[in-house]
């Protein structure tokens, strides 16, 4: 039963922060059709991978640390992640503000300020504080920090579109939703401050130069995950409705999937021995690749029906293209496993690196050549081909990570933390 309601609290909020976003889309196409979609996904698109290189890495490796960190030692880690994270944004959202602009005036002039402000909006959330409390099991308070003000404040936004305001009110509440998360986290881990927090601008960058395998595994992951939306507006316009709409749901569906991995973080950091470790790991692949299969599935049933009710009968998503963005989703949760569970339980997260690199050089040219062939089914098939590469490479380096973790002298350049 304990372990039913942490999965339960563990499920919650990454449910509630993928159906948030879900109510803002019939507000969209009912009220600016395709176009006003297409523009809103595009900001979106390239916030999130902005966003993915603001976070600097920290929900690749920070929940595993501040799992085993005492409470005074999480609070100094959690101020430097807010520190380091802001000046990347400083540098970062200017950049991904303008890219928006650029792209979507090709689309539709009318809604650039559309995207451009999405653009930030999404650049933002790299601010979040929602690896802390997934890292020290506490996933209720995300519920407080990120999705129940998010939620608010989209449904609101979402209403007062209906009701006649422009379109800019939506990414303008997902932005005071980025903003207030960072600062109710601190807020709700304030208690675990023992002492003052000093630092300096050396500190800062100390700590950036600290996360660099970490961020550079999630920054090149962006490439074939967070920018596919984007190259198909580059190679494929005339598909980049029908992709965004296919690729959001998918990733609304791996957002409420995030719940598996996010309740095993906590779990797996505490192993101790390396029979233990390898125990927890396997387990930890198994489970998320049966219930990525499941899920990958029912996103093929379900998603062509959805679509057509989401948005507003502007966008259709064919069971053909749900079932190919299906395998992608089952994908990423083999991956999800292999990676940031298990590499990084064993410190390998140099491997991680290795995986996202040759996925990108594998994804990347795939994506904008299949797209401009096959439109958004060819898309897909990039994304597919991305993601097996990346797990390919995961799996030879944790069968290595593995055997050497079993071995008591091996020089300790590769043992478990």
């Amino acid at each position: 039963m304990r372990r039913l309601l942490r999965f339960s609290a563990f499920l919650l909020v990454p449910a509630l922060s993928a159906v948030t976003p879900l109510i803002a889309i019939p507000a969209i196409t009912a009220t600016a059709g395709a176009t006003g979609w297409e523009a809103y996904a595009l900001g979106l698109a390239i916030g999130s991978a902005a966003c993915t290189l603001v976070e600097l890495g920290w929900p690749l490796t920070g929940p595993q640390r501040v799992a085993a960190e005492l409470p005074g030692h999480r609070w100094v880690t959690l101020i430097s992640s807010v520190r380091t994270r802001l000046l990347a944004l400083i540098v970062l959202a200017p950049l991904a503000m303008g890219l928006a602009g650029v792209l979507t005036w090709n689309v539709s002039a009318d809604y650039v300020a559309t995207a451009v402000l999405m653009a930030l909006a999404s650049t933002t959330t790299g601010l979040s504080g929602n690896w802390y409390f997934i890292g020290v099991g506490r996933p209720l308070r995300i519920l407080t920090a990120d999705a129940l003000p998010k939620a608010v404040l989209i449904v609101a936004a979402s209403m007062a579109v209906l009701a006649g305001a422009p379109l800019e009110v939506v990414p303008a509440g997902y932005l005071l939703a980025a903003t207030i998360s960072p600062i109710a986290s601190l807020l709700l881990a304030r208690h675990e401050r023992e002492s003052v927090a000093r630092f300096t601008l050396a500190d800062d960058l100390r700590v950036i130069r600290l996360q660099r395998s970490a961020m550079g595994a999630r920054s090149i992951s962006a490439l074939y995950i967070a920018l596919p939306v984007t190259l198909v507006a580059l190679f494929a316009p005339a598909a980049l409705a029908t992709f965004a709409a296919a690729e959001r749901l998918m990733r609304m569906a791996l957002t409420i999937l995030q719940a598996v991995p996010n309740m095993l973080q906590n779990w797996l950091g505490s192993a101790i021995s390396p029979a233990e470790r390898r125990h927890r790991v396997l387990r930890s692949i198994a489970l998320n690749s049966a219930i990525g299969l499941a899920s990958g599935l029912a996103f093929t049933l379900v998603t062509p029906w959805a679509s057509n009710l989401l948005f507003s009968g502007t966008v259709e998503v064919e069971w053909q293209l749900a079932a190919l963005a299906g395998v992608v989703l089952a994908l990423v949760c083999v991956s999800r496993a292999t990676g940031s569970l298990a590499l990084v339980r064993y410190g390998w997260v140099n491997a991680i690196t290795a995986s996202a690199l040759a996925a990108a050089i594998v994804g990347v040219p795939m994506i904008c050549l299949l797209a401009a062939i096959a439109g958004a089914a060819g898309a897909f098939v990039g994304e597919i081909l991305a993601e097996v590469t990346a797990i390919s490479v995961q799996v030879g380096a944790l069968v290595v990570a593995m055997d050497r973790d079993r071995r008591p002298f091996d020089g300790g350049r590769h043992r478990a933390r």
